[in-house]
Protein backbone atom coordinates (compact mmCIF):
# COMPACT_ATOMS: atom_id res chain seq x y z
CA UNK A 1 0.00 0.00 0.00
CA UNK A 2 1.21 3.26 -0.85
CA UNK A 3 1.98 5.74 2.18
CA UNK A 4 1.47 8.98 -0.18
CA UNK A 5 -1.69 10.80 0.91
CA UNK A 6 -5.15 10.94 -0.67
CA UNK A 7 -6.80 14.39 -2.57
CA UNK A 8 -10.31 14.38 -2.45
CA UNK A 9 -12.02 17.07 -4.76
CA UNK A 10 -15.33 17.20 -7.03
CA UNK A 11 -15.01 18.39 -10.78
CA UNK A 12 -18.43 18.43 -12.29
CA UNK A 13 -18.55 18.00 -15.42
CA UNK A 14 -22.38 17.00 -15.57
CA UNK A 15 -23.40 20.28 -16.92
CA UNK A 16 -25.58 20.61 -13.67
CA UNK A 17 -27.47 18.07 -13.81
CA UNK A 18 -25.63 15.59 -10.42
CA UNK A 19 -26.32 17.23 -7.39
CA UNK A 20 -24.39 14.29 -5.31
CA UNK A 21 -20.93 12.78 -6.10
CA UNK A 22 -19.35 10.08 -3.53
CA UNK A 23 -15.92 9.10 -3.01
CA UNK A 24 -15.24 6.53 -3.16
CA UNK A 25 -18.02 5.54 -5.52
CA UNK A 26 -19.01 2.49 -4.08
CA UNK A 27 -17.83 1.08 -0.81
CA UNK A 28 -15.62 3.04 1.84
CA UNK A 29 -12.22 4.30 1.14
CA UNK A 30 -9.04 3.91 3.54
CA UNK A 31 -8.40 7.25 3.43
CA UNK A 32 -5.18 8.19 5.85
CA UNK A 33 -5.08 10.63 8.20
CA UNK A 34 -4.07 13.75 6.90
CA UNK A 35 -5.98 13.32 3.50
CA UNK A 36 -6.83 16.95 2.24
CA UNK A 37 -10.57 17.49 1.05
CA UNK A 38 -10.69 20.21 -1.46
CA UNK A 39 -14.00 21.94 -1.68
CA UNK A 40 -15.36 23.79 -4.64
CA UNK A 41 -16.95 27.44 -4.36
CA UNK A 42 -20.88 26.42 -4.53
CA UNK A 43 -20.58 22.92 -3.01
CA UNK A 44 -20.05 21.64 0.39
CA UNK A 45 -19.17 17.84 1.38
CA UNK A 46 -20.67 15.59 3.82
CA UNK A 47 -17.56 13.77 5.56
CA UNK A 48 -18.14 10.01 6.94
CA UNK A 49 -16.76 7.58 8.84
CA UNK A 50 -17.20 4.33 10.04
CA UNK A 51 -20.89 4.16 8.25
CA UNK A 52 -21.38 7.93 10.29
CA UNK A 53 -21.35 11.28 9.48
CA UNK A 54 -19.07 13.74 11.04
CA UNK A 55 -18.83 17.25 9.51
CA UNK A 56 -20.33 19.14 6.85
CA UNK A 57 -17.01 20.88 5.26
CA UNK A 58 -17.79 24.52 3.54
CA UNK A 59 -15.50 25.47 0.47
CA UNK A 60 -12.07 25.50 0.73
CA UNK A 61 -9.26 23.18 1.64
CA UNK A 62 -9.92 20.30 4.73
CA UNK A 63 -7.56 18.00 6.46
CA UNK A 64 -8.92 14.75 6.96
CA UNK A 65 -9.32 13.56 10.45
CA UNK A 66 -9.36 9.57 10.84
CA UNK A 67 -7.94 6.38 12.71
CA UNK A 68 -6.04 5.43 9.47
CA UNK A 69 -1.92 5.74 10.16
CA UNK A 70 -0.01 4.96 7.12
CA UNK A 71 2.40 2.95 8.93
CA UNK A 72 -0.16 1.13 11.25
CA UNK A 73 -2.79 0.47 8.21
CA UNK A 74 -0.08 -1.96 7.05
CA UNK A 75 0.06 -3.85 10.62
CA UNK A 76 -3.94 -3.92 10.32
CA UNK A 77 -4.31 -5.70 7.03
CA UNK A 78 -2.17 -8.58 8.89
CA UNK A 79 -5.15 -9.31 10.88
CA UNK A 80 -7.90 -7.76 8.81
CA UNK A 81 -8.56 -8.28 5.25
CA UNK A 82 -9.68 -4.61 4.65
CA UNK A 83 -8.69 -1.41 6.28
CA UNK A 84 -10.36 -1.88 9.80
CA UNK A 85 -11.47 2.18 9.83
CA UNK A 86 -13.34 3.24 7.02
CA UNK A 87 -14.17 6.43 5.65
CA UNK A 88 -16.26 8.30 2.38
CA UNK A 89 -16.75 12.03 1.41
CA UNK A 90 -20.30 12.88 -0.27
CA UNK A 91 -19.62 16.31 -2.51
CA UNK A 92 -22.96 17.90 -2.63
CA UNK A 93 -23.85 21.38 -4.99
CA UNK A 94 -25.87 23.82 -3.55
CA UNK A 95 -26.60 25.53 -6.61
CA UNK A 96 -30.09 25.88 -7.98
CA UNK A 97 -31.48 23.01 -10.05
CA UNK A 98 -33.80 24.59 -12.49
CA UNK A 99 -36.11 23.23 -15.07
CA UNK A 100 -37.68 20.03 -13.34
CA UNK A 101 -41.06 19.42 -14.33
CA UNK A 102 -44.65 18.59 -12.44
CA UNK A 103 -47.67 18.03 -13.83
CA UNK A 104 -51.04 16.19 -11.99
CA UNK A 105 -51.14 12.56 -12.92
CA UNK A 106 -55.02 12.86 -12.88
CA UNK A 107 -57.48 15.63 -13.42
CA UNK A 108 -58.37 17.56 -10.37
CA UNK A 109 -62.18 17.63 -9.69
CA UNK A 110 -63.07 21.07 -8.74
CA UNK A 111 -67.03 22.58 -7.82
CA UNK A 112 -67.27 25.18 -10.72
CA UNK A 113 -69.98 27.78 -10.03
CA UNK A 114 -70.79 28.26 -13.84
CA UNK A 115 -70.38 24.68 -14.80
CA UNK A 116 -70.93 22.77 -12.12
CA UNK A 117 -67.99 19.92 -11.20
CA UNK A 118 -65.06 20.66 -13.57
CA UNK A 119 -62.04 17.99 -14.25
CA UNK A 120 -58.93 20.57 -14.46
CA UNK A 121 -55.30 19.60 -15.62
CA UNK A 122 -52.14 22.03 -14.23
CA UNK A 123 -48.22 21.83 -15.46
CA UNK A 124 -45.37 23.85 -14.80
CA UNK A 125 -41.41 23.90 -13.33
CA UNK A 126 -40.12 24.32 -10.05
CA UNK A 127 -36.17 24.40 -9.04
CA UNK A 128 -34.75 23.83 -5.63
CA UNK A 129 -31.48 24.39 -3.63
CA UNK A 130 -29.78 21.98 -0.90
CA UNK A 131 -30.03 23.81 2.42
CA UNK A 132 -28.81 21.08 4.76
CA UNK A 133 -26.55 19.11 3.05
CA UNK A 134 -26.06 16.48 5.85
CA UNK A 135 -29.92 16.09 5.96
CA UNK A 136 -30.13 15.70 2.39
CA UNK A 137 -27.67 13.40 2.07
CA UNK A 138 -29.30 10.95 5.01
CA UNK A 139 -32.38 11.41 4.29
CA UNK A 140 -32.68 11.49 0.53
CA UNK A 141 -29.84 10.15 -1.22
CA UNK A 142 -29.30 7.62 1.41
CA UNK A 143 -28.03 3.71 0.36
CA UNK A 144 -30.35 3.85 -2.75
CA UNK A 145 -27.67 6.18 -4.29
CA UNK A 146 -30.10 9.07 -5.66
CA UNK A 147 -27.42 11.61 -7.14
CA UNK A 148 -28.88 13.67 -10.27
CA UNK A 149 -31.20 15.59 -10.49
CA UNK A 150 -33.90 13.74 -12.55
CA UNK A 151 -33.94 10.68 -9.29
CA UNK A 152 -34.40 14.12 -6.99
CA UNK A 153 -37.11 15.29 -9.58
CA UNK A 154 -39.38 12.18 -9.24
CA UNK A 155 -38.73 12.02 -5.47
CA UNK A 156 -40.49 15.73 -4.89
CA UNK A 157 -42.60 16.12 -7.65
CA UNK A 158 -45.80 14.44 -6.23
CA UNK A 159 -45.53 16.60 -2.99
CA UNK A 160 -45.79 19.44 -5.04
CA UNK A 161 -48.78 18.24 -7.43
CA UNK A 162 -50.30 16.75 -3.93
CA UNK A 163 -49.84 20.52 -2.66
CA UNK A 164 -51.08 22.37 -5.52
CA UNK A 165 -54.22 20.21 -5.89
CA UNK A 166 -55.18 21.10 -2.01
CA UNK A 167 -54.41 24.79 -2.64
CA UNK A 168 -56.74 24.96 -6.33
CA UNK A 169 -59.44 23.58 -4.52
CA UNK A 170 -59.59 25.72 -1.61
CA UNK A 171 -59.34 28.34 -3.95
CA UNK A 172 -62.11 27.72 -5.71
CA UNK A 173 -64.78 27.84 -3.41
CA UNK A 174 -67.31 30.19 -4.88
CA UNK A 175 -65.52 30.91 -8.16
CA UNK A 176 -65.04 29.72 -11.71
CA UNK A 177 -62.25 28.19 -13.24
CA UNK A 178 -62.25 30.86 -15.37
CA UNK A 179 -60.69 33.09 -13.12
CA UNK A 180 -57.64 30.52 -12.30
CA UNK A 181 -55.68 31.63 -15.52
CA UNK A 182 -55.58 35.49 -14.12
CA UNK A 183 -54.37 33.78 -10.88
CA UNK A 184 -51.64 31.80 -11.54
CA UNK A 185 -48.75 33.38 -10.07
CA UNK A 186 -50.64 34.40 -6.70
CA UNK A 187 -51.80 30.44 -6.45
CA UNK A 188 -47.76 29.51 -7.50
CA UNK A 189 -46.79 31.77 -4.50
CA UNK A 190 -49.22 30.01 -2.33
CA UNK A 191 -47.60 26.70 -2.92
CA UNK A 192 -44.16 27.64 -2.27
CA UNK A 193 -45.22 28.83 0.98
CA UNK A 194 -47.06 25.66 2.06
CA UNK A 195 -44.77 23.00 1.34
CA UNK A 196 -41.99 24.92 2.59
CA UNK A 197 -42.15 22.37 5.32
CA UNK A 198 -42.47 19.51 3.19
CA UNK A 199 -38.72 20.31 1.49
CA UNK A 200 -37.18 21.45 4.95
CA UNK A 201 -37.41 18.53 6.36
CA UNK A 202 -35.43 16.56 3.95
CA UNK A 203 -32.36 19.54 4.04
CA UNK A 204 -34.14 20.81 0.39
CA UNK A 205 -35.38 24.81 -0.08
CA UNK A 206 -38.39 24.99 -3.16
CA UNK A 207 -36.18 27.94 -4.85
CA UNK A 208 -38.90 28.44 -8.04
CA UNK A 209 -42.40 27.71 -8.41
CA UNK A 210 -44.13 28.19 -11.67
CA UNK A 211 -47.64 27.25 -13.03
CA UNK A 212 -47.03 27.39 -17.08
CA UNK A 213 -50.87 26.40 -17.92
CA UNK A 214 -53.76 25.60 -16.52
CA UNK A 215 -55.91 22.90 -18.82
CA UNK A 216 -59.74 23.43 -19.06
CA UNK A 217 -61.91 20.68 -20.88
CA UNK A 218 -62.90 21.21 -23.88
CA UNK A 219 -66.72 21.41 -23.38
CA UNK A 220 -65.70 24.30 -20.89
CA UNK A 221 -63.78 25.81 -23.67
CA UNK A 222 -66.85 25.68 -26.40
CA UNK A 223 -69.00 27.01 -23.78
CA UNK A 224 -66.67 29.83 -23.18
CA UNK A 225 -66.46 30.46 -26.51
CA UNK A 226 -69.77 30.00 -27.03
CA UNK A 227 -70.74 32.88 -24.66
CA UNK A 228 -67.95 35.31 -26.14
CA UNK A 229 -69.80 35.17 -29.30
CA UNK A 230 -73.11 36.03 -27.99
CA UNK A 231 -71.51 38.86 -26.57
CA UNK A 232 -69.97 40.03 -29.37
CA UNK A 233 -73.56 39.66 -31.30
CA UNK A 234 -75.60 41.47 -28.36
CA UNK A 235 -77.31 38.07 -27.47
CA UNK A 236 -77.03 37.58 -23.98
CA UNK A 237 -80.42 38.01 -23.62
CA UNK A 238 -81.95 36.31 -20.46
CA UNK A 239 -83.40 32.97 -19.87
CA UNK A 240 -81.14 31.28 -22.85
CA UNK A 241 -83.11 33.30 -25.37
CA UNK A 242 -79.50 34.48 -26.68
CA UNK A 243 -78.37 31.18 -27.02
CA UNK A 244 -81.93 29.58 -29.05
CA UNK A 245 -81.62 32.90 -31.07
CA UNK A 246 -77.79 31.43 -32.21
CA UNK A 247 -78.20 28.15 -32.24
CA UNK A 248 -81.30 28.72 -34.73
CA UNK A 249 -79.40 30.94 -36.77
CA UNK A 250 -76.72 28.08 -36.92
CA UNK A 251 -78.67 25.37 -37.81
CA UNK A 252 -80.53 27.17 -40.58
CA UNK A 253 -76.94 28.66 -42.00
CA UNK A 254 -75.65 25.05 -42.46
CA UNK A 255 -79.27 23.19 -43.69
CA UNK A 256 -78.91 25.77 -45.97
CA UNK A 257 -75.39 24.92 -46.98
CA UNK A 258 -76.57 21.22 -47.41
CA UNK A 259 -76.44 19.90 -51.02
CA UNK A 260 -79.65 17.38 -52.04
CA UNK A 261 -81.22 18.11 -55.30
CA UNK A 262 -84.85 19.26 -55.57
CA UNK A 263 -85.53 18.16 -51.74
CA UNK A 264 -82.69 20.36 -50.69
CA UNK A 265 -83.50 22.85 -53.07
CA UNK A 266 -87.29 23.26 -51.05
CA UNK A 267 -85.47 23.00 -47.73
CA UNK A 268 -83.26 25.39 -48.44
CA UNK A 269 -85.92 27.93 -49.63
CA UNK A 270 -88.21 26.96 -46.65
CA UNK A 271 -84.77 27.49 -44.07
CA UNK A 272 -84.48 30.90 -45.89
CA UNK A 273 -88.17 31.90 -45.73
CA UNK A 274 -88.32 31.16 -41.87
CA UNK A 275 -84.89 33.06 -41.88
CA UNK A 276 -86.26 35.99 -44.00
CA UNK A 277 -89.76 35.87 -41.17
CA UNK A 278 -87.30 35.21 -37.89
CA UNK A 279 -84.31 37.93 -39.27
CA UNK A 280 -86.37 41.24 -38.21
CA UNK A 281 -86.96 40.05 -34.86
CA UNK A 282 -83.76 38.34 -34.12
CA UNK A 283 -81.95 41.60 -35.23
CA UNK A 284 -84.63 44.07 -33.08
CA UNK A 285 -83.79 41.96 -30.08
CA UNK A 286 -80.10 41.71 -30.81
CA UNK A 287 -80.33 46.05 -31.10
CA UNK A 288 -81.85 47.09 -28.11
CA UNK A 289 -79.26 47.34 -25.83
CA UNK A 290 -77.57 49.44 -28.36
CA UNK A 291 -80.34 51.66 -29.35
CA UNK A 292 -82.16 51.51 -26.24
CA UNK A 293 -85.95 50.93 -27.90
CA UNK A 294 -87.45 48.64 -29.59
CA UNK A 295 -90.38 46.31 -27.93
CA UNK A 296 -89.33 44.54 -24.44
CA UNK A 297 -89.05 41.01 -24.78
CA UNK A 298 -90.66 39.84 -21.34
CA UNK A 299 -93.49 42.35 -20.12
CA UNK A 300 -92.71 44.57 -17.41
CA UNK A 301 -94.00 43.94 -13.71
CA UNK A 302 -97.25 46.97 -13.09
CA UNK A 303 -95.40 49.58 -10.72
CA UNK A 304 -96.16 49.10 -6.57
CA UNK A 305 -99.56 50.73 -5.10
CA UNK A 306 -99.43 54.01 -3.41
CA UNK A 307 -98.46 54.04 0.04
CA UNK A 308 -101.18 56.13 2.25
CA UNK A 309 -99.54 59.16 4.08
CA UNK A 310 -99.39 58.20 7.83
CA UNK A 311 -99.12 61.17 10.18
CA UNK A 312 -97.98 61.10 14.21
CA UNK A 313 -99.98 63.96 16.50
CA UNK A 314 -99.03 65.57 19.81
CA UNK A 315 -102.77 64.99 21.45
CA UNK A 316 -102.82 65.51 25.16
CA UNK A 317 -99.19 65.87 25.41
CA UNK A 318 -98.25 62.96 24.43
CA UNK A 319 -97.46 61.36 20.92
CA UNK A 320 -99.79 59.66 19.02
CA UNK A 321 -100.05 57.48 15.81
CA UNK A 322 -99.38 56.92 13.08
CA UNK A 323 -103.22 58.25 11.64
CA UNK A 324 -104.12 58.35 8.10
CA UNK A 325 -105.41 61.58 6.36
CA UNK A 326 -109.60 60.06 7.32
CA UNK A 327 -108.65 59.12 10.87
CA UNK A 328 -107.44 62.95 11.43
CA UNK A 329 -110.60 63.95 9.68
CA UNK A 330 -112.35 61.84 12.74
CA UNK A 331 -110.57 63.23 15.54
CA UNK A 332 -111.00 67.00 14.15
CA UNK A 333 -114.60 66.31 14.32
CA UNK A 334 -114.15 64.63 17.91
CA UNK A 335 -112.18 68.04 18.68
CA UNK A 336 -108.85 66.27 19.74
CA UNK A 337 -107.26 67.55 16.49
CA UNK A 338 -107.29 71.50 15.65
CA UNK A 339 -105.12 73.45 13.10
CA UNK A 340 -102.53 74.30 15.78
CA UNK A 341 -102.00 70.65 16.96
CA UNK A 342 -98.31 69.61 15.54
CA UNK A 343 -97.86 66.94 13.54
CA UNK A 344 -95.01 65.02 11.93
CA UNK A 345 -94.79 62.07 8.95
CA UNK A 346 -91.09 60.61 7.03
CA UNK A 347 -89.68 63.45 5.49
CA UNK A 348 -90.59 66.42 7.25
CA UNK A 349 -87.49 68.46 9.34
CA UNK A 350 -90.06 69.52 12.54
CA UNK A 351 -93.21 68.82 14.32
CA UNK A 352 -95.54 71.54 12.12
CA UNK A 353 -98.80 72.82 12.90
CA UNK A 354 -101.92 70.46 10.94
CA UNK A 355 -103.34 73.59 9.14
CA UNK A 356 -99.69 73.91 7.59
CA UNK A 357 -99.27 70.90 6.29
CA UNK A 358 -100.29 70.71 2.52
CA UNK A 359 -101.70 67.27 2.47
CA UNK A 360 -104.10 68.31 5.60
CA UNK A 361 -105.11 71.29 4.08
CA UNK A 362 -108.55 69.55 3.04
CA UNK A 363 -109.68 68.62 6.69
CA UNK A 364 -109.00 71.93 7.74
CA UNK A 365 -110.81 74.02 4.82
CA UNK A 366 -114.06 75.97 5.35
CA UNK A 367 -117.57 74.34 4.43
CA UNK A 368 -118.65 76.65 1.36
CA UNK A 369 -122.35 79.12 2.39
CA UNK A 370 -125.38 77.66 2.68
CA UNK A 371 -127.42 78.27 -0.82
CA UNK A 372 -128.81 81.87 -0.02
CA UNK A 373 -132.75 82.92 -1.60
CA UNK A 374 -136.11 82.88 -0.24
CA UNK A 375 -137.76 79.41 0.38
CA UNK A 376 -140.31 78.66 -2.38
CA UNK A 377 -143.99 79.46 -1.30
CA UNK A 378 -146.10 76.70 -0.42
CA UNK A 379 -148.22 75.57 -2.92
CA UNK A 380 -152.34 76.78 -2.49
Amino acid sequence: MSLRLEVIKWEDTSRGTRMVQRVPAQGMADLKLGARCIVQEGQAAVFFRNGQAMDTLKPGGHTLSTENIPLVSKLYNLVYQEAPFQSSVYFVSQKPFRDMKWGTKEPILLEDTKFGFVNVRAFGKFSIRITDPKTFVAEVVGTEGRQDSSDIERWFKDVVCARFSDLVAEFMTGKSVVQLQSKRDEIAVATKARTADDFQKYGVELYDFLVSSISLPESVKEAINQRSQMGALGLNAPGGQGYMQMMAAQAMRDAASQPGGAAGGMMGAGMGLGMGMMMPNMMNNAMQPAMGGGMPAVAAAPPPLPQAVSFHAAIGGAQQGPFDVNALQTLKGQGQLNGQTLVWRNGMAAWTPAAQVPELAAVFAAPPPLPGGAPPPLPT
